[in-house]
């Protein structure tokens, strides 16, 4: 009986070290600056003290986002914030997290000549992610700067930033409105090769901030959590910590950093991912904190299509 007794008494010691499992989250995100911090963690296994296994999955358009979003196959991911918005106003009460990106698109040009979309009349712009963030910001954008006359230029829609960086450097169209790293791979590919050199012809933050003064700053994108761990605030607040961390580490770390994310991008050259942090501002600031950046961006798609956001401004219980 002493023995069993012993037994009994060890094993009720060591029972809540077995019975403690490894809480598996599953991150996401695209092509893009703002996933980079999101690798890292998955790398380094950076919750891996608070028992969370991190791993990565990259999205490569809207769609297959969506589809991930729905049907619960990561609990955390990057996302347009106007798209976050739109989950939440029609009942898929997601949370979100942070606004990371600030700014991290803009025009490139074979024409030195081009510092404005009226540069551009006459002529032809491809644009990736028809009806997503890239073409609302233009839209936007060309409705502020040249009205009626914003008919005057052409967009040609891709299905994404790889078709639009392929028909580029190609030659087949002049000018493109893309996102880093994208902008920096086509701007490091071109310079390998014979064809005329690319420039940074119009940064679309900058010009956001001249046209609509009263939301002067671009809340571009950030991290949502799914409603698979929208609940668990402590989940959530070690996630934007570790986020906000990583992201500082990478603006201070470059090389570094873009040595880790070429595993989860392993054709993007080395020198771009680094010149790609240099070309983003990513700063990840609490939602609650950027409210009021957000919702002045909200409104101004919620003034001229409110679709874009779901139809309406998301309530306090949105942000985190």
């Amino acid at each position: 009986m002493k023995f069993i007794g012993s037994l009994l008494t060890l094993w009720l010691i060591c029972w809540p070290l077995a019975a403690k499992q490894t809480q598996q989250i599953k991150l996401a995100g695209p092509a893009a600056v703002i996933s980079y911090p999101l690798m890292v963690m998955a790398e380094q296994q950076s919750l891996a003290d608070d028992d969370i296994s991190l791993t990565f999955t990259r999205w490569k358009n809207p769609d297959q986002l969506r589809a991930m979003i729905v049907g619960q196959q990561t609990d955390f991911s990057a996302m347009p914030s106007n798209l976050a918005a739109v989950f939440f106003n029609k009942g898929h009460k997601l949370k979100l997290i942070n606004i990371s990106i600030w700014d991290i698109m803009s025009v490139v040009s074979r024409d030195p000549a081009v510092k404005a979309f009226a540069d551009l009349k006459n002529q032809e712009i491809i644009v990736p992610f028809k009806n997503d963030m890239p073409a609302i910001l233009l839209e936007q954008l060309l409705s502020n700067q040249l009205g009626d006359k914003k008919s005057q230029i052409k967009q040609r829609t891709s299905h994404n930033l790889l078709d639009s960086s392929q028909l580029l450097l190609a030659g087949q169209v002049d000018h493109a409105l893309l996102i880093e790293p994208v902008t920096s791979m086509v701007m490091f590919r071109n310079s390998k090769s014979d064809k005329k050199p690319l420039y940074r012809a119009i940064n679309i933050s900058e010009q956001w901030q001249s046209s609509f003064p009263n939301a002067a700053k671009l809340p571009q994108a950030g991290i949502v959590a799914n409603t698979s761990v929208s609940k668990d605030s402590s989940l959530l607040l070690k996630l934007q910590k570790k986020y906000h961390q990583k992201a500082l580490w990478c603006k201070q770390h470059a090389n570094q950093c873009a040595s880790i994310v070429k595993k989860y991008l392993p054709k993007a050259p080395t020198p771009a991912l680094v010149e790609a942090i240099k070309h983003t501002e990513l700063k990840a600031i609490n939602a609650s904190n950027a409210k009021q950046d957000i919702e002045s961006f909200y409104q101004v798609l919620l003034n001229t299509n409110a679709k874009l956001i779901g139809g309406k401004l998301p309530t306090d219980d949105f942000y985190l």
